[in-house]
This record gives structure tokens, sequence and C-alpha cells, in this order.
């Protein structure tokens, strides 16, 4: 964001002073921000698993995994049952599809936190610390607040396009 500001920045005072060097400069650091921030929200998720192109990782919390699970057996039994006229199959299966969906949110909630507190701390840390060793823990840390962040991101833009929307 900050290389972004400062190439629309030289840029601009570039075009006030005439300066085409500090033109192309600006528009350069200008190009590369958007890269950057464009290579920051890209994320391929595989199961519960959630990796960012700057090598974070992060592994759904059990409470997701299980939420899933609950979701996708409650809706077998909720067929079933209606299928074969067994009423009490039937609300089982409802009954389990919807503490799927509590858990499941539930679990996205303290991902979304947890990825958060781990991205702050993270930048926080790594803008403070005058170790390299340090900065570099630190740097994991927030690349890997931001997979859990993404992780729920993704989950969340996959419900609402099976529900026909977007987020």
């Amino acid at each position: 964001m900050f290389q972004g500001v400062t190439g629309t920045l030289q840029s601009s005072l570039g075009q006030l002073a005439g300066n085409n060097t500090d033109i192309q400069e600006g528009d350069s650091k200008k190009t590369a921000a958007m890269e950057n921030d464009k290579k920051s929200h890209t994320a391929a998720k595989l199961g519960p698993v959630t990796a960012t192109a700057e090598g974070g990782t992060h592994v759904d919390s059990k409470d997701r995994q299980q939420g899933a699970w609950d979701q996708t057996i409650g809706s077998g039994k909720e067929f079933v049952g209606g299928l074969v006229g067994n009423e009490s199959l039937k609300t089982q299966g409802r009954t389990q599809y919807d503490e799927g969906v509590r858990r499941e949110a539930s679990g996205q909630a303290n991902d979304l936190v947890e990825g958060m507190g781990n991205r702050v701390a993270g930048s926080l840390g790594a803008l403070i610390s005058t170790d390299e060793q340090d900065q570099e823990r630190f740097n994991r840390q927030h690349d890997e607040g931001k997979a859990a962040i993404r992780s729920v991101q993704y989950d969340l833009q996959r419900k609402a396009e099976a529900d026909g929307g977007s987020i």
C-alpha cells in the first residue's frame, strides 16, 4: 500500500515539475504495488488446508472440519429419510445439518479472529524487531494469519456462489 501511495505522489510531482523520470518511476511503483496486492490475495485451498502465494499455510479448525462433515452427513440422512418416508431419519438429518452449520460458522469466526490477530502481531513484531531471525518469525506469523483469513474468505465465497450470489 505504501509503495502505491509513494508511486502516485512521485508521478504527480513529476507531472507538475515536467520530470519524465519521476513520472516513469512513480508509475512503475504504482504498477508494482498493484501486482503485489493481487499476489497477496492469491490462495489455494485443498480440503482443510489453505496456502497463500507468500508461503503462509493454515489448517481449518476442527470445528470447521467437523461442521462441514456434519452438514454432509446430515443432508444425506435428510435426503434418504425423505426418499424412504422415514420422518425420524429426515428430522435427525436436518438437526445434524443445522448443528454442522452452526459449528462450522463458529470455527470460521475463531479462525478469522486468530488470523487477524496473527496478522497484526506479525506485522507489528516485524516492524519493531531489530533481530533478523525474529523478523522472519514475525513475517511467518503474519503470513499464517493471512492464510487463515483467506481460508475463511474462500469458504464464504464458495458458499455464497452455491447459494446463487456473491459476497
